[in-house]
């Protein structure tokens, strides 16, 4: 997802200058006019990482314009540089922040009521950055810790996070020192050891853990048993 390779760039490499301007022109901002026709498209999915890329674009060109006692307060925005007014993205961004507005009260017969709710949820989180310049933020908890998330930098990368290690997340963030250095994990020390209730929860054969990796070794196993017996009738057909 080009989103989480953004995320390991810096903000000038994906948010700086203009067309008419001496230095290299932001690969993100090359990017606009295509996410801005993503945002139309019937796919929510696609819908949601074109706003997911726009707001990290966003946070980025806002970046540039902060210095460092703007970025202690996020409320109070002082931009200069890293404002789109004035540039040629300026007419663009406009109507990307109207659709973004759309998107996040839109409702219809055309989605399920559990995908209407989902995408207003997700794209008020994108109009929050990228209409009201506000930066996102997110809280996880665990026993005994916590990681707080401001940006979405952070988010992306977190989010790719869960979705590769899927239940066993939590217990990851729990007890993986590598990842509670990565998104600057804040203990109460009240989190160590875990008791027999959690181990039990979090790390046998019948955690969550567990069974989400023995529901993708059977989906996996089923689907070479498919493949290995499969075979076409005379017709051509499948059976």
């Amino acid at each position: 997802c080009w989103s989480l390779l953004g995320t390991t760039n810096s903000d000038a490499f994906i948010a700086a200058g203009d067309s008419d301007e001496d230095y290299n022109l932001g690969q993100g901002l090359q990017l606009l006019p295509l996410l801005a026709e993503c945002l139309d498209s019937t796919d929510q999915s696609l819908r949601r990482s074109a706003g997911e890329c726009v707001s990290l674009i966003h946070e980025c060109r806002l970046n540039l314009g902060m210095d460092e006692e703007e970025a202690a307060n996020r409320t109070e925005r002082a931009y200069r540089r890293g404002s789109w007014d004035g540039s040629e993205w300026e007419v663009l961004m406009d109507e990307v922040k109207q659709r973004i507005a759309e998107l996040s009260v839109e409702s219809g017969h055309h989605m399920s009521k559990k995908d209407k709710k989902e995408q207003r949820s997700t794209f008020r989180d994108f109009m929050s950055t990228i209409v009201d310049d506000e930066g996102p933020e997110e809280i996880v908890n665990w026993r005994g810790g916590k990681v707080k998330l401001n940006s979405w930098q952070e988010i992306i990368k977190l989010n790719f996070v869960r979705h590769c290690l899927q239940g066993g997340f939590q217990v990851q963030l729990m007890t993986n020192e590598t990842l509670q250095a990565i998104f600057g994990a804040v203990f109460d020390g009240s989190g160590m050891p875990l008791n027999q209730l959690e181990k039990r929860m979090y790390m046998s054969k019948t955690s969550e853990a567990a069974k989400a990796a023995d529901k993708a070794m059977t989906k996996q196993r089923r689907t070479r048993t498919n493949v290995k017996n499969h075979f076409l009738t005379a017709d051509g057909e499948d059976i």
